[in-house]
């Protein structure tokens, strides 16, 4: 079947006519490489349509399965950096030098993929039918729902451009337990957006557009892909490692933008100058449990900002079971993320205030609860916390006793200040050479087995954060890259933090033919097998005018590489003939007959 009356942008029947009635979609359009050509044949029965996405890492086109009849979507790995496709090849040809990055890319996009399949039927997830290899390289065949739009084109259609609280809260909150349970599994989306967010027709959020890291991180060596005012700094060249933090501060971008109506700042940009505004009308109306998630999970800084999902959904819950693990981490949290808001005054001052995030946030510390104070233009400047009075009349004994006890707060308060923060600011000579030292837990772990697994999807990546590595480079058969041993055996429990030496392939070791042309077959035997190759010997007949034993040709080219062990196989000029006796040339006058004339001849007469 052709399939030539059904459109490759929207899968449906146009009939004969180039432009489809439903999507108005130009079928004679034509799909330049190095995308595929619209109808070509993939994994047996799937169709490939229209592009309707394409970034660092890959492809995705319109398809149509059409052993089930139904419309799918299909994800081509294509890093545009490393291959090329010409007209005449639906392969993919490698650009020289980029085979190892290139095959250590795709097996992370494979993993990725597969990884996601495994969680089909979480609600917040687009369902994965099929991973399948051809044309050296990897497609993944998803789901398709007619209907669905991106949030941004929901946000962009909403009567107020914005949605209430409320309302956000029904179509987000699922979405936070699948983004969990990703994490869980060690995927990080690294690029949640409005533009990678559907809404479905029941009216559900979906998260889409997954990619491997390297195609959302600078200098990932892909074309990177970031999405102004949802990208962290972590993710635009800043020294901080990424983790589910980096998809909170993204989700709370989103929400940001959901319920503000408008993006937030560039995360580049608030690292210099932190403007981050909240406008009036906003923050009244938001619940005070939502603004303070927002500002936690908004922080610039990774350490500063909510750590994982959970805490992340009972912030924005104002779930009572948010707790630390020490009031050290309770001071921080303090410390850190909360925020004051003062009146910003922009335009009239009736309905054009914002709130800004202050950081000088001021704190009252009142029978153990920690108070932020909110100032406005109407209250003092600082919060003034008044000494209750002493319903005994009190005296100099009340007295006393009352500086002795802020004596003993203020001597246990300098203790913990000291062990928790100022301790690391001083420098404390020893007065002898005894030391003192207070180990931490070890934490045991079981060692992975990494053979066959390439050495740049291991090293750095955070599933294999609990050890370090020691690269050691050897020549194989296996691909350059691949990790060929372990020096210690997979399942063996160590210490985290121990270091592996990995034994890593150099690909076949490469020797350069040398010219041997014109060489006695013996020295150039000798020299070839000295490099490495393996020799054959061919002769050829030689009419006397060559050199015997030299050699005439070398079947591998000079100057070129080859890998050891290689056969060459040398043309040496043989012994010439003998000439052998022949019969007397029928050109020459015939001998005479005659027997005197042949006696002469036997008796050497003339």
């Amino acid at each position: 079947m052709s399939y030539e009356n059904l459109c490759m942008n929207c899968m449906k029947e146009k009939g004969s006519a180039e432009q489809c009635p439903h999507c108005h979609f130009h079928n004679d359009s034509l799909q330049l490489p190095p995308f595929l050509p619209m109808r070509t044949m993939v994994g047996g029965h799937y169709l490939i349509g229209a592009v309707t996405e394409s970034n660092g890492d890959g492809t995705t086109y319109m398809g149509y399965d059409t052993e089930n009849k139904t419309p799918v979507t299909i994800r081509e790995f294509l890093p545009d950096t490393l291959v090329k496709r010409g007209s005449e090849s639906r392969d993919l040809a490698i650009r020289p030098g980029a085979e190892e990055l290139y095959y250590s890319l795709l097996r992370s996009f494979q993993e990725l993929w597969s990884k996601l399949q495994k969680m089909n039927g979480l609600s917040a997830l687009i369902s994965v039918k099929e991973i399948f290899e051809e044309n050296n390289t990897a497609y993944v065949v998803s789901e398709y729902v007619e209907g669905a739009q991106s949030l941004r084109d929901y946000l962009l259609a909403a009567k107020e451009g914005y949605l209430s609280w409320d309302e956000a809260r029904v179509l987000f909150m699922p979405v936070l337990s699948t983004l969990a349970t990703l994490h869980q599994n060690g995927i990080i989306h690294r690029g949640i957006s409005p533009s990678t967010l559907y809404i479905y027709p029941d009216h559900k959020v979906r998260i889409s557009d997954f990619s491997i890291p390297e195609c959302r991180t600078v200098n990932g060596g892909l074309t990177t892909e970031v999405f102004p005012g949802y990208t962290p700094v972590e993710q635009l060249g800043v020294q901080a490692a990424a983790g589910a933090w980096t998809d909170i501060y993204s989700f709370a971008a989103v929400l940001y933008r959901v319920l503000i109506g408008r993006a937030p700042i560039d995360a580049m940009i608030r690292m210099e100058n932190d403007e981050m505004m909240i406008p009036a009308k906003f923050a009244d109306a938001l619940p005070q449990h939502v603004v303070g998630a927002l500002v936690n999970a908004l922080q610039v800084l990774p350490e500063d900002r909510t750590r994982n999902m959970d805490r992340f959904r009972a912030e924005l819950s104002a779930s009572q079971v948010v707790e630390f693990a020490s009031e050290y981490e309770e001071e921080e949290k303090a410390r850190r993320r909360q925020r004051m808001y003062a009146p910003h005054p922009i335009g009239n001052k009736d309905d054009t205030q914002e709130l800004r995030y202050n950081p000088l946030q001021q704190q009252v510390i009142n029978e153990g609860v920690v108070r932020t104070h909110i100032t406005n233009d109407e209250e003092d400047d600082e919060y003034e916390e008044r000494p209750r009075r002493d319903h005994n009349g009190g005296g100099a004994k009340t007295i006393l006793t009352t500086i002795m006890v802020v004596l003993l707060i203020a001597a246990l308060l300098f203790g913990v200040l000291y062990f928790t923060v100022l301790k690391d600011r001083f420098t404390i000579e020893p007065e002898d050479t005894t030391t003192a030292s207070i180990s931490a837990e070890v934490k045991v772990v079981e060692v992975p087995d990494l053979v066959g697994k390439y050495y740049s999807a291991v090293d750095g990546s955070p599933r294999y954060s609990s050890f370090t590595f020691t690269r050691v480079e050897a020549y194989s058969e296996e691909a350059a890259g691949k990790i060929i041993a372990q020096n210690i055996s997979p399942g063996t429990k160590v210490n985290e933090g121990a270091n592996i030496e990995l034994t890593v392939s150099k690909g076949e070791e490469k020797i350069t033919m040398p010219d041997v042309v014109g060489s006695t077959y013996e020295d150039a035997s000798a020299r070839l097998t000295a490099l490495g190759f393996k020799v054959t010997r061919s002769d050829i007949r030689n009419d006397g005018s060559e050199v015997s034993g030299t050699v005439r040709s070398a079947s591998l080219t000079a100057g070129s590489q080859y890998s050891k062990g290689s056969t060459v196989v040398l043309q040496v000029w043989e012994e010439p003939e003998t000439e052998p006796a022949t019969e007397e040339s029928t050109d020459t006058e015939p001998v005479s007959e005659d027997p005197d004339f042949i006696n002469n001849l036997i008796n050497g007469n003339n």
